[in-house]
């Protein structure tokens, strides 16, 4: 297991007839794989959903922390499809979950963050520059997510699912005994409820993406105590929760 982009069963190529300026010709074209996965916690099926089939051990280990679900990982063995994970589970967790895009429930456990971590604004375009997908570039159906420890990747992933990537971010870090309090979470993927939760209960402090966030993702940034940066362009960016994490900025609001 290494925290490179799996492209292993990620993508296939299809046939197609392929129209331009110069008209029609049949052409040959990788798509994303489409696959449905089953992730069972200590012996008990939590989640059937909709994912790409690569880095499966790292997607069930990602799932279960960022659900809420336990802290720690002890085993993960992948059986086709199906991923079994082992873990001691937190008593005031949320048991019941039944779902398909791997998003997080809104009834889930909530972890406060709890980190010291402070960096450059610099790091933040460096983050986002990483986040070009191999899979988006021969698909164009992929999200991507990377990790950053010490001003470094530490790990990339690519799916169809954006929650997907973070799980599985999250997951090789807590089978490589990456310390999440002093990492650095980058997407593709827009930032509601659900993918700051995950992120609050991985305890990773700072969450940067290229897309926007929403009311409610910003509601759980401040609560969880997440700093949230958003719209990642050449240049400039937008600071939604805690800003004294970056440096410059301690003075806003």
């Amino acid at each position: 297991m290494n925290g490179e982009e799996t492209l292993d069963r990620a993508f296939e190529t299809v046939e197609c007839i392929a129209f331009s300026g110069e008209g029609l010709r049949e052409d040959r074209q990788e798509v994303c794989t489409e696959d449905i996965v089953v992730i069972t916690l200590n012996g008990r099926p939590i989640v059937t959903q909709v994912a790409t089939a690569a880095q499966l051990e790292e997607l069930g280990a990602g799932f279960v922390i960022s659900q809420g679900l336990a802290t720690r990982i002890e085993e993960v063995r992948v059986e086709g499809l199906t991923i079994h994970v082992r873990a001691p589970e937190r008593s005031e967790a949320v048991h019941s979950i039944i779902e398909s895009c791997g998003g997080a429930m809104g009834n889930m456990l909530v972890s406060p963050v709890k980190s010291s971590l402070v960096i450059d604004k610099g790091l933040v375009f460096t983050v986002i520059s990483h986040i070009v997908s191999s899979l988006w570039e021969k698909t164009g159906g992929a999200h991507c997510s990377v990790l950053f420890s010490e001003g470094r990747l530490v790990a990339k992933s690519s799916d169809i699912g954006r929650h997907n990537t973070v799980d599985k971010v999250i997951g090789f870090a807590a089978l490589g005994s990456v310390d999440l309090s002093k990492c650095i979470l980058g997407c593709t993927g827009r930032q509601p409820l659900g993918m700051i939760t995950k992120a609050a209960n991985a305890g990773i402090p700072i969450v940067v993406s290229k897309a926007a966030t929403t009311s409610r993702g910003i509601e759980q940034a401040k609560k969880a105590g997440i700093t949230l940066v958003g719209r990642v362009k050449p240049g400039s960016f937008c600071v939604y929760s805690h800003p004294e994490r970056i440096e410059g900025l301690q003075g806003s609001r």
